[in-house]
């Protein structure tokens, strides 16, 4: 082959490749407009429009939306863009691929050709020369001929890989600009699906229709609200949005609610949107604005219908006639107090709200300070002390016992205060209600008004003795008695020229309340018992008792006492007599308080000042007559 004839096939060859290089530029732009079948575009279908339609399709590809979409309709939009965007980016990488693939298989094929071109030749040169081995020697001229052409093919290589790059990206730019731009736009003057303002869904809505939209559910909430105030069972006041004037202002909320989907360039904007269909914008319109000087009214009222101050327990009736228990006592009441500060913040919150509903109103209780059980321990029985009556006693002396002891029932000792015997009983007179009776006077049995009331005083003495209170005046009797022991007795007189009193002080700090009557003996039906009870502070493990076990005897005179019977009491004539009381020893005797904590004595304190009580010893006493038979 000439030299000629070479140049020719090369020119051949060049243009055959260049040729096919155009033909896949072509079929790379034509498959770049074909990538437009997975995104189908807009359906400009008037009658769809007119009627807000969805175009057909729209849930796959770029297809600007139709009038105003639901958000479930502008959601399947969305998945629809995105879809289409997967789908053209896929197409895009694959025909990337396919021409790259294409030019290297190109390429190969040329190298190939270009070898076996070039040893064909060789082989052809060496038999005109002569050469057994046309490999031994290779034409110079040949060699750089097919560096050059290798050169040219991969630049050929390269100019198209950059054009499918550079188209691909062009594209695909294209069509994302299209998408945002076809996914913002519809929404530039409405609100953006995924915004809610008090569960209303505002998007596709203009501003207009927005206001209108949530303050006809605003008027409506207004026009039905109202919050009952419950107590006990019974609404006791109700408030509505009259009462309040309720007014609302939506502007700020409203515009707040635009602004989403509304702000920065479309791109931005776009995300903005995806996001709202991720997570929805939910905001709710002011607080209503009113007077709510009218809550705070009704709950000054109702406040004042409810609050009650706490009742102490209080014993409110002091029976003496019930001497087992003589107290009456009122329970005590807890208070009650409405905190309105709760219950304002409660309602102001569901007027905020425009919440209807019911608001029980529970108030705080009040505990008193006494209680019932506090109360009892101001009113325990602190000592009960009997004194038996003989049942040789006769009626009168009986009944003046039970006449001092009615006096002095019920008698109340406030602290500080002093009992005295002859203040409460008064004089023993007929007329004061007593009645004449045997008593003692010197050793003897003698008639006198009010004879018995001593038994009385002494059982008063010793109750309030173990009472554990202070004795201020006591006097014991000059003779034994035979209700009591030695140092246990009390006596008590009063006539023109003398009185003998019994006085003690209430040291306790609470008041004290005293009991007596006389009872019938629970061991001896036969026999009556002269009963006093001090009821007052609680005790608690103390309790005190009289001890008279030091004692003293003062023995009797042999020689008896005679007496002139002058007034013939006994006897009347000389020669007469008559003993009427025969010889008795005496006593003198120590008497002390003894208190008992847990019945262990802890203390032992005298009694009397200290001063012993003397009984003297009485001689026999014999009574004789004075007066001459003679002389009558």
């Amino acid at each position: 082959m000439t030299d000629g004839q070479k140049r020719i096939r090369r020119s051949e060859r060049t243009s055959e490749m260049t040729e096919r290089a155009d033909n896949r530029q072509q079929e790379i732009r034509m498959d770049a407009s074909s990538i437009r079948g997975y995104i189908p575009q807009r359906q400009d279908n008037p009658a769809k429009a007119a009627q807000g339609g969805q175009p057909e399709h729209a849930a796959y590809g770029n297809a600007e939306p139709q009038g105003q979409m639901t958000q479930e309709q502008y959601e399947q939009y969305l998945l629809g863009q995105q879809y289409a965007q997967q789908m053209y980016e896929q197409h895009i990488a694959q025909r990337a691929a396919a021409q790259q693939q294409y030019a290297m298989q190109q390429y190969a094929e040329q190298q190939s050709s270009e070898k076996k071109r070039i040893s064909e030749q060789t082989a052809f040169n060496g038999g005109l020369r002569g050469y057994a081995n046309p490999a031994e020697k290779k034409p110079e001229k040949g060699k750089k001929a097919g560096k050059h052409r290798a050169v040219k093919i991969t630049a050929i290589v390269l100019a198209v890989s950059v054009l499918i790059t550079g188209g691909a990206y062009a594209v695909r730019s294209y069509f994302r600009t299209k998408q945002i731009n076809d996914a913002v736009t519809p929404y530039d003057n409405l609100f953006c699906p995924g915004v809610y303002v008090d569960g209303i869904a505002l998007g596709g809505m203009t501003k207009e229709q927005a206001s209108n939209s949530i303050m006809s559910r605003i008027q409506e909430r207004i026009n039905t609200w109202k919050v009952q105030l419950i107590y006990e069972g019974n609404v006791l006041g109700e408030i509505n949005a009259d009462m309040l004037g309720t007014t609302v202002d939506i502007t700020p909320v409203l515009d707040e609610a635009f602004q989403q989907g509304h702000t920065g360039d479309n791109e931005q904007r776009y995300e903005a949107m995806k996001a709202l269909a991720a997570q929805p914008y939910e905001a709710y319109t002011a607080a209503p604005s009113g007077d709510t000087s009218r809550i705070d009214s009704l709950l000054a009222d109702l406040k004042e219908k409810i609050d009650t101050p706490a009742q102490n327990a209080r014993m409110y009736q002091f029976d003496p006639a019930r001497p087992q228990n003589p107290f009456l006592y009122e329970d005590e009441k807890n208070g009650r107090v409405l905190n309105t500060e709760t219950i304002r913040e409660t309602l102001y919150k569901m007027a905020a709200a425009m919440q209807g509903g019911t608001v029980t109103l529970v108030p705080d209780q009040i505990a008193p300070n006494v209680t019932k059980m506090d109360l009892k321990s101001s009113y325990m029985l602190r000592s009960s002390e009997y004194t038996r009556i003989a049942t040789s006693s006769e009626e009168y002396r009986n009944r003046n016992i039970a006449k001092a002891l009615e006096k002095i029932n019920g008698t109340v000792l406030r602290p500080g205060e002093k009992f005295s015997f002859n203040g409460i009983v008064g004089e023993r007179t007929e007329k004061n209600g007593f009645l004449p009776a045997i008593e003692y006077a010197y050793g003897e049995h003698v008639m006198g008004i009010g004879g018995g009331v001593c038994q009385a005083s002494t059982t008063v003495y010793q109750a309030a003795v173990c009472a554990g209170l202070e004795i201020l005046e006591r006097t014991p009797h000059s003779d034994k008695v035979n209700y009591t022991d030695y140092g246990k007795d009390a006596t008590v007189y009063w006539n023109d020229r003398k009185k003998i009193d019994l006085v003690f002080r209430n040291n306790t700090s609470k008041d004290l309340f005293i009991v007596c009557a006389v009872e019938q003996d629970p061991g001896n039906n036969r026999r009556k018992i002269a009963r006093v009870s001090i009821w007052g502070e609680d005790m608690g493990d103390v309790r005190y008792a009289i001890d008279n076990s030091e004692q003293e005897v003062l023995p009797a005179p042999t020689e008896p006492e005679r007496i002139a019977d002058k007034k013939g009491e006994y006897v009347t004539y000389v020669g007469q007599e008559k003993t009427v009381s025969q010889a008795q020893d005496g006593c003198k005797v120590w008497t002390y308080r003894t208190k008992y904590v847990q019945n262990e004595m802890v203390e032992r304190i005298p009694l009397n000042r200290g001063n012993p009580d003397v009984y003297e010893a009485r001689p026999t006493r014999i009574y004789y007559g004075i007066s001459s038979r003679e002389n009558n």
